[in-house]
């Protein structure tokens, strides 16, 4: 291999600056603020070819926590794979795959990722298989009510941003699947994407990361003590005029839920199935906020 891989992106700033170079033209997204605010630890780790000083391929690797049926699992989620145009088909993403494999298949649970229809392809040559996945959506009379006390968490506050880690701990209670201890990728994406999308009810003592959109309301997150009722929050949170409720996770009571398979070839769920599949005969939505 002619070009240099380092696993050390994080922690220098020339490599990172090309890395977040080849995130932006790949994605239009850069991870320097993540890594400012002090968001970014170990737990995402970037296998990243340089050609010189140049990022031009990575994977990388991302440890999680998956809480299922009271047992955590210690998986591996792959993301922000990316080669510079002028690098393809020069078998860097191989490489890259290899390099991952070997060093964590034997460390963890299972290896998982989530690719777009141009890859479809490429994943199985390493033993990933396709998993479906399921949505879980529910039609509802219209939302009436007049007032509703909740509070928008603003997240340049350092007050509401530890607010929203200490609920953090308190996890979902309503969800059936779900990756825990993972703050760093929580800031992600309430730091920036959904920086608008988190709020507080203290009617139910609540924080909840949703967004509006139109009549629908979509739900990526809930954090709570137990012992309360999934409804009363979303209902509290949702605007006036909502008649659809759309959770991004998978509720451990789904009975009031239309359930349906997600066809979608630029989000499809590849496994490794190394030691055990928690998606085989079952009806999962893996967590849209846990993505990477």
């Amino acid at each position: 291999m002619k070009y240099h891989l380092s696993k050390e992106v994080m922690t220098d700033d020339a490599m990172r600056t090309s890395f977040n170079e080849l995130a932006v033209k790949t994605f239009g997204i850069s991870f320097e603020d993540w890594y400012q605010k002090d968001y970014w630890n170990n737990s995402n780790i970037p296998y990243t070819l340089f050609d010189g000083e140049k990022a031009i391929s990575n994977i990388s690797v991302n440890r999680m926590k998956i809480l299922w049926q009271g047992q955590i699992y210690n998986y591996i989620q792959l993301g922000t794979v990316m080669t510079a145009s002028e690098y393809r088909n020069q078998g860097l993403s191989r490489y890259l795959m290899e390099e991952v494999m070997k060093d964590w298949e034997s460390q963890c649970d299972d290896i998982f990722l989530f690719a777009n229809k141009k890859v479809l392809d490429f994943y199985p040559k390493f033993g990933f298989k396709k998993e479906l996945q399921y949505s879980f959506q529910k039609d509802i009379h219209q939302i009436n009510h007049t007032s509703h006390p909740v509070q928008k968490l603003h997240m340049n506050s350092m007050n509401d941003v530890e607010k929203l880690k200490k609920y953090y701990s308190k996890t979902n209670p309503f969800s059936k699947l779900q990756a825990i201890d993972n703050y760093s990728l929580l800031m992600f994406y309430c730091s920036s994407p959904m920086k608008d999308f988190v709020y507080y009810s203290p009617q139910y003592d609540a924080i909840v990361i949703a967004e509006q959109d139109g009549n629908t309301f979509n739900c990526f997150d809930i954090y709570c003590d137990k012992g309360k009722d999934l409804f009363d929050i979303l209902f509290s949170v949702a605007a006036i005029g909502t008649n659809t409720i759309n959770l991004e996770f998978t509720p451990i009571d789904n009975t009031s839920f239309d359930i349906n398979p997600i066809e979608d070839d630029n989000n499809t769920l590849f496994l490794l199935n190394s030691n055990g599949n928690i998606f085989k005969n079952e009806k999962l939505l893996f967590p849209e906020i846990s993505h990477t």
